[in-house]
């Protein structure tokens, strides 16, 4: 009696199979063009050449394909090369795509289940510094903050965020106040919102630096030290951090 077939199965590539062919010509030009990327101001084509390893000639000649589709450009007095206005068209296309709030709550989820505080995101709106995500904790005690709710600039930490990195609300605290949140890169309260809870606010920037929302824990004393230099605070400004290079921006 004859077996029935098995269904066919696509074939696993082998350990140590070839990679698939692609176009050496155009990976050597990308290769030099990632070379002048690096570079903290413009480069000379001799320079450029021996950074990239590879012949003058044939780096000016990838340099002058690169140049005609705009993405290096050169200084018509030294002769330097830099990036061209290719690669700004290209960043802008990117970060048109990235949804800001989806990489914030991602992060605001995983601190929340990670610190077991309440992590908020928060936005400069019509009526004010306003929650759009609030993300609660598995385990642990949940603050009653709810999508929608204000901010006092002075009273909240996630107040004093937008009151220390946007010029609109320059003047909501004294100039000492902000000046040593800026320095510490978190905003702190401990009970002055509500009692017996605390709360840590960090800012997120957009690529041209600029204060685009705030992520806030919140929690009881007992669980969520109002420290500055904590685990928490810690774990709370490498989550902006990476949201904010995510978005493009290169600052500390």
């Amino acid at each position: 009696m004859n077996q029935p077939a098995e269904p066919p199965t696509s074939t696993p590539i082998e350990p140590g199979a070839a990679a698939p062919v692609g176009i050496q010509s155009l990976e050597l030009g990308l290769a030099l063009f990632d070379v002048l990327a690096r570079q903290p101001k413009a480069c000379g084509l001799s320079e450029l050449a021996r950074l990239a390893g590879m012949h003058r000639a044939k780096a000016y000649r990838y340099l002058v394909s690169l140049g005609r589709a705009g993405w290096v450009q050169q200084d018509a007095g030294s002769g330097a090369y830099e990036i061209g206005p290719a690669v700004r068209n290209l960043a802008l296309a990117w970060l048109a795509r990235q949804d800001w709030i989806a990489l914030a709550t991602a992060e605001a989820r995983s601190l929340a289940q990670a610190l077991g505080a309440t992590c908020l995101v928060a936005v400069q709106g019509e009526a004010g510094v306003t929650a759009v995500r609030v993300c609660q904790p598995g385990q642990g005690v949940s603050v009653g903050v709810v999508e929608g709710a204000l901010f006092d600039l002075q009273t909240s930490a996630t107040g004093r965020v937008f009151a220390a990195w946007s010029d609109a609300h320059a003047g909501a605290l004294p100039a000492l106040q902000r000046e040593q949140i800026r320095w510490r890169g978190v905003a702190v309260v401990e009970g002055e919102y509500a009692a017996g809870i605390n709360a840590l606010g960090v800012p997120v920037f957009d690529a041209q630096g600029q204060l685009l929302l705030a992520l806030t824990l919140v929690g009881p004393a007992a669980s969520l030290p109002a420290d500055a230099d904590g685990e928490a605070a810690q774990a709370l400004r490498a989550a902006c951090q990476r949201i904010s290079a995510a978005l493009g921006w290169q600052g500390p």
